[in-house]
């Protein structure tokens, strides 16, 4: 996989928000994320007095962009398609809008992974028609609850509710985030009442404006409205895929 990380996107805004309720929650004194991207979630909670944290990611992440946020001792590269054990535990594992870019044949070795090093896992993952760059394995929540049931891991609608409307926060963490919580692990403000899969008005709303432009293209097409370049660039694919069949 090749993925782009801009820090546009992956940024620290959400996680500014998100952190403080995780540690009212939790208070973890290590934290390991896999899927780090460039490690903002990292670097967040190290400015919130986290003393060991460290990510995973393959080798495609940019290192001048991750150097603004980790040091190199707090990364590894690793294919996430594939088991890691790194022999120890963390007080929690992070796993963020990560899941929908390994292959759907790989879902039980993220989740292991998983497991393998923490009890308390801070888990999201785009669900069917989020969209997104290289997402091969949307999937609904319940999904990964069903992957995690089976290793004794709960899910926990506990943050949700406490960002669903806060519009400083990316659509995807709002809608899609859970604690993971191995069976017999006690954390405070354990909450089941809230229906897993739901859509983010704001993923709504996205997904509406590109319906319309898309609309909006077509008709300008069919019009004539468009360029003499376009349509004999349309010409151009038509004419070497029929020579390709």
């Amino acid at each position: 996989m090749n993925y782009i990380h801009s820090e546009n996107i992956h940024n620290t805004s959400s996680a500014n928000l998100i952190i403080p309720i995780v540690n009212q929650i939790i208070n973890p004194d290590s934290v390991l994320d896999i899927g780090c991207g460039i490690g903002t979630w990292l670097s967040v909670f190290k400015e919130y007095g986290v003393n060991e944290v460290l990510g995973v990611d393959g080798d495609y992440v940019s290192k001048s962009l991750l150097s603004k946020y980790l040091s190199e001792e707090e990364f590894i590269s690793h294919d996430l398609n594939i088991p890691l054990n790194l022999n120890r535990k963390f007080d929690l594992a992070l796993c963020l809008e990560v899941a929908e870019h390994i292959s759907e044949k790989s879902s039980e070795v993220l989740v292991k992974t998983l497991i393998n090093h923490s009890d308390i896992i801070l888990f999201s993952a785009a669900i069917p028609g989020q969209g997104g760059q290289h997402h091969v394995n949307e999937k609904w929540p319940e999904y990964w609850q069903k992957l995690f049931l089976i290793q004794d891991f709960y899910f926990y609608d506990i943050i949700r509710p406490q960002v669903w409307n806060d519009e400083r926060i990316e659509f995807w963490y709002k809608q899609n985030i859970f604690l993971v919580v191995r069976k017999g692990v006690y954390v405070k403000e354990f909450n089941l009442s809230s229906p897993l899969s739901i859509v983010h008005p704001d993923l709504l709303f996205f997904k509406n404006n590109e319906l319309l432009k898309a609309h909006e293209k077509l008709g300008n097409i069919f019009s004539g409205n468009e360029s003499l370049k376009f349509y004999f660039s349309l010409l151009k694919k038509r004419f070497f895929k029929i020579i390709k069949n």
